[in-house]
């Protein structure tokens, strides 16, 4: 009785081995192969640009939007997948800075405050007849509100100012298919018609009480102090 007894717990143990150390080996292969993929995968910031005559000498000048680790000392153009659930953690953590800086002209740069980019660089031409044409952007810091605030620059001199700020939902940059489009216009709340900028602040519509309150209307821009 005892030799069946030992013969069936040599098989258990035998057995119960292997299945131990496959399902070790399973989960090792597993762990091996999913992890670099989590750590491995980068998201890459798209970068944006503008052209038109921002300093008034008739001239077509480009406006290149970059983003700068302040810890590193190095451009940021991607961050890592893993880091999604903590996005604006991470761009506080490298001290990431976006900004804007105009190619071949001496100029201030414009720096935007902590982030992986813009929304949108949009070139509105000339709306308060200083010669110059004025941009609207709108920052991605990757908060967890979908507020955002466009602001609209001019190049007053070699310094920018900023000439005025609106909020706008973050739906409007909502798109379909894979490839993300150039924003023109900030959709519902900064659109062109019929030769003039038109816009509406977010808290505006939000709070509005009648139709006629949602209507967006003209804009007005003034000029450099």
């Amino acid at each position: 009785m005892k030799r069946p007894l030992l013969i069936f717990l040599a098989v258990f143990v035998i057995f119960g081995y292997s299945f131990i150390g496959a399902t070790a080996k399973v989960e090792g292969e597993y762990a091996k192969i999913k992890q670099p993929l989590v750590e491995d995968t980068l998201v890459y910031l798209k970068k944006l640009s503008v052209t038109g005559d921002f300093d008034g000498d008739g001239k077509q000048d480009t406006i290149y939007q970059n983003t700068f680790s302040g810890i590193t000392h190095q451009f940021v153009d991607s961050f890592p997948a893993s880091a999604w659930d903590s996005i604006q953690i991470y761009f506080d953590r490298i001290d990431a800075d976006v900004f804007l800086t105009v190619r071949n002209r001496k100029c201030d740069t414009l720096h935007l405050g902590s982030g992986g980019g813009l929304y949108c660089l949009i070139n509105m031409g000339d709306n308060n007849k200083d010669k110059k044409d004025e941009i609207a952007l709108v920052l991605d810091n990757y908060s967890f509100t979908n507020i955002s605030n466009c602001t609209i620059y001019s190049l007053c001199g070699s310094q920018w100012q900023e000439l005025k700020t609106f909020q706008i939902h973050q739906f409007a940059f909502e798109y379909e298919g894979i490839d993300e489009p150039v924003f023109k216009r900030i959709k519902g709340f900064l659109e062109y018609r019929k030769n003039k900028w038109f816009y509406i602040d977010y808290m505006d519509w939000f709070n509005a009480e009648k139709n006629q309150d949602t209507v967006l209307k003209p804009l007005k821009i003034r000029k450099c102090n």
